[in-house]
């Protein structure tokens, strides 16, 4: 489905200027769009899972841990599969207004994707190098979109999400080192021919939504605060949009429709994408880890 054809039908929560907003420039921020009650709870459930963390000592299938966690100071880079690790943040990616915003953003038929919850620590440890979603989850057409949630009041001091404008509609970059291994991030080589100056934060309060586009390239600087930034973030598709390879983390939810109908056929988008390994025989730590290990 293109942008043409998405902006034919009637708005659910955004304006129509946000939403040309996100087709020009592969992003959004839409601040005041999450209802209180979804805001409270999901701080609440992100507090306690971090407490939870306290009692495990090692990586496991729900969280990824930085290398200096500790019952006395824990340390959660991600809370994986989100929507496995309580029923009310499958409540949230499916009958709260966040999946309205995705039939904006990607049709009126929404696929569930994937989801998790990164925490940014206070630190130097946690900067994000420049990638793009979709090499790790290729999918028949490029309307997944990544949809996150401010849960405290995101200023430029706290690392946030930046975005290239424009760079959704530019290549598809490989994520690996020149010996072939995977990086999760896009080489400096590749970089150094991106107008890294044009990108922007994506700040606001709490209770903003942030829309990036899965062939758009962002980043995260360190948190230069005392204070964990926690962003939960969902992955949404057109309906008639089919992965092919497998997800990196998937989930119980994985290929629900959430809004609309399921596909009678697949959206095939001609732009080629390159393959990422096959994350059900190698397994898949987090962007984490694979960008920790680059050697390129």
């Amino acid at each position: 489905m293109t942008p043409e054809t998405i902006l034919s039908f009637p708005a659910r929560v955004l304006t129509e200027e946000q939403r040309r907003r996100y087709f020009e420039t592969g992003f959004l921020v839409a601040p005041g769009v999450i209802p209180r009650a979804w805001l409270s709870r999901l701080v609440e459930l992100s507090k306690s899972f971090v407490e939870h963390s306290r009692s495990v000592s090692g990586s496991n299938e729900a969280f990824d841990l930085g290398p200096n966690h500790s019952p006395a100071t824990p340390h959660v880079r991600r809370l994986r599969a989100l929507v496995d690790r309580h029923p009310d943040f499958w409540g949230f990616a499916a009958d709260s207004p966040l999946a309205d915003i995705a039939a904006d953003l990607v049709g009126p038929d929404v696929k569930f994707h994937s989801s998790k919850l990164n925490y940014k620590w206070p630190g130097h440890g946690e900067i994000v190098k420049w990638h793009q979603d979709i090499p790790a989850w290729p999918h028949t057409n490029y309307s997944p979109v990544t949809l996150g949630v401010h849960l405290d009041d995101v200023g430029p001091e706290q690392g946030p999400l930046t975005c290239i404008p424009g760079s959704h509609r530019g290549p598809i970059f490989v994520h690996r080192d020149r010996g072939g291994s995977w990086t999760g991030s896009v080489a400096d080589r590749d970089m150094n021919g991106v107008d890294q100056s044009r990108a922007e934060d994506l700040v606001g309060p709490a209770g903003t939504v942030i829309a990036i586009n899965c062939r758009t390239l962002h980043a995260s600087r360190a948190n230069a605060t005392d204070r964990v930034r926690p962003l939960p973030l969902f992955v949404y598709s057109s309906a008639d949009a089919f992965a092919w390879m497998p997800a990196p983390t998937p989930t119980s939810k994985t290929g629900a429709i959430v809004r609309g109908e399921a596909a009678r056929t697949a959206h095939l988008d001609p732009t080629p994408c390159p393959v990422p390994p096959d994350w059900s025989k190698q397994g898949y730590g987090s962007i984490f880890v694979a960008q920790g290990a680059e050697v390129d």
